[in-house]
């Protein structure tokens, strides 16, 4: 009974996380298309912050109060439980409150020392009050998976996702038909897409407020005690220290992985601007309109790379992700009974299955980047064309991300998880240099391929540790070689119809020529792969 309550939750965590990925695509596209690429660099640079600040409170705060609350109650201790569920309101409801309103005094300095968008402040200050929130909803959360109720958590993600869609998507709307009515509110000299993306970011803060109050609409999961019957003061201050204790390194973690987005904001439009400065010819424009129009001109590339490129490239991790989290009980499992043979098995499996969906998915979006940008951003061509040869990049960068996602998740589920942390380090330096020196040389493309190179170091590092880890000898080179092949024909196939449908209908042409791609690629692999 235990282990089908397990599986029940797991299952409810699983679909909501696969329906708050879908939510999120639901909202960046027809997002971007209302903004264009001013507007989502301006909305990039606010929702780029919010995403470490979400990792942290998720990954970190949860983690805590969910693996405090457990050990508690499997001991019978209520009162425990009860002061751990006070402490981590306070704690991090105090942290929350803290960071809200810092972020919200340093949002003009940030967006103009660090990320040199000031245009970007007002979104970054709307956005101050979802601090709090993620703060709220991940100790809520944390209480209730501690009490083994995934259901409230499971419910609030979805209704942050919605919430995302409807608020985001509805102020962002009315922000850019009536631009007057909003810039009343804002800093005068506030462009109109710098107004639509700060009421997109308000969207984002409601939503986060909307998961909240789903969590505190739920009933107590541990019911408050008589003063008497609580914790004294002295084992309050080892709940707090355990508390503390527990969060930092998780919290570190999550945000070292979140690092490669940090870096983007911090380098991104600076070394856009210095590339337009150095060589304004090949933008088409002279020297005094780039001394003038450069940071303009940098923050629309920029929003162009995040908005439609890196939404596309994050497809197909996205879906990989739940083959990893899947593996991840069977694979624990199989360690802690010290089943080397079954270990093996499911790695392989899963690194085979993921080969099979990211290497076709990867060399697709590659080959046909442009089309399928104009096909997802019909309303936005300067866009797609500014985006599409850094995204003919990201899709090789696209299998090197896929295939780290089950190693990361074996590697943790092994009792490893540190080592991922060393390897993100290491990726995110490969970032970092590589923006420094691309990015002024090469713009979006050389953006790009340092996404590329970061993933790639994380890819052979992290399969370079599993193996030493572990001890595990993964026999993948024949099935990886086939589908790799069958992938290559797969998108020399699209790629060659493409331009003979011409006749077509974009759309349409894009589909058929993906679908024959795929025709050519399932017979293929699954005669390669006997």
């Amino acid at each position: 009974m235990r282990q089908q309550t397990v599986l029940r939750g797991a299952v409810w965590l699983m679909i909501s996380a696969a329906a708050a990925k879908l939510l999120g695509a639901v909202f960046r596209i027809p997002l971007t298309a209302m903004l264009g690429g001013a507007g989502m660099g301006y909305f990039s640079c606010a929702y780029g912050l919010f995403l470490p600040v979400f990792a942290l409170s998720v990954t970190g705060m949860n983690t805590a109060a969910a693996a405090l609350t457990a050990q508690a109650l499997a001991r019978g201790d209520t009162a425990e439980a009860e002061g751990i569920a006070r402490a981590a309101r306070r704690m991090f409801g105090r942290a929350g409150f803290a960071g809200s309103v810092l972020l919200f005094l340093f949002a003009r300095p940030l967006c103009t020392a660090v990320l040199h968008n000031p245009h970007a402040a007002p979104a970054v200050m709307l956005f101050a009050p979802a601090v709090w929130f993620c703060c709220m909803s991940a100790v809520l959360r944390g209480l209730h998976e501690g009490c083994r109720q995934m259901i409230p958590t499971a419910i609030s993600q979805v209704t942050e996702g919605i919430g995302r869609v409807v608020f985001g998507l509805l102020l962002a709307a009315l922000a850019m038909r009536y631009p007057d009515r909003v810039q009343r509110f804002l800093p005068a000299g506030t462009p109109p897409e710098a107004a639509g993306a700060a009421a997109a970011i308000f969207g984002v803060t409601l939503s986060a407020a909307a998961g909240t109050l789903t969590l505190a609409l739920f009933p107590r999961c541990i019911p408050r005690l008589p003063y008497a019957q609580r914790l004294p003061a002295v084992r309050m201050r080892e709940v707090r220290r355990a508390l503390l204790t527990l969060l930092l390194p998780v919290a570190a973690a999550s945000l070292v992985t979140n690092l490669t987005t940090l870096v983007d904001l911090a380098t991104g439009l600076r070394g856009l601007s210095a590339g337009i400065l150095r060589t304004p010819e090949r933008f088409g424009l002279s020297a005094d309109a780039a001394a003038t129009e450069a940071d303009a001109l940098a923050n629309f590339c920029y929003g162009a790379y995040s908005g439609l490129a890196v939404t596309v490239f994050n497809l197909v991790p996205a879906v990989t992700n739940m083959l990893g989290k899947a593996v991840l009980p069977a694979f624990a499992e199989q360690s802690a009974q010290g089943c080397r043979t079954g270990m093996q098995q499911h790695a392989e499996d899963v690194m085979r299955r993921t080969a099979f969906i990211a290497v076709p998915a990867g060399l697709g979006i590659c080959v046909l980047a442009k089309p399928i940008l104009q096909f997802l951003f019909a309303s936005r061509p300067l866009e797609a064309e500014t985006a599409a040869p850094a995204l003919s990049v990201l899709g090789i960068a696209v299998i090197f991300t896929a295939m780290s996602c089950p190693l990361f998740s074996m590697m943790q589920a092994s009792g490893h998880a540190g080592d991922t942390v060393t390897v993100m380090l290491y990726g995110a330096g490969v970032k970092l240099i590589g923006n420094l020196l691309l990015i002024p040389r090469t713009g979006l493309c050389g953006a790009a391929l340092s996404t590329l190179l970061c993933y790639l170091t994380v890819l052979i590092g992290s399969a370079y540790l599993f193996v030493r880890r572990t001890g595990l000898h993964l026999r993948l080179f024949r099935s990886i070689a086939a589908v790799s092949v069958c992938g290559i024909a797969c998108a020399v196939t699209a790629c060659m119809l493409y331009p003979q449908l011409s006749g077509l209908p974009q759309r349409a042409a894009l589909l058929l020529s993906i679908a024959c791609g795929g025709a050519v690629y399932l017979p293929a692999v699954r005669l390669a792969c006997r």
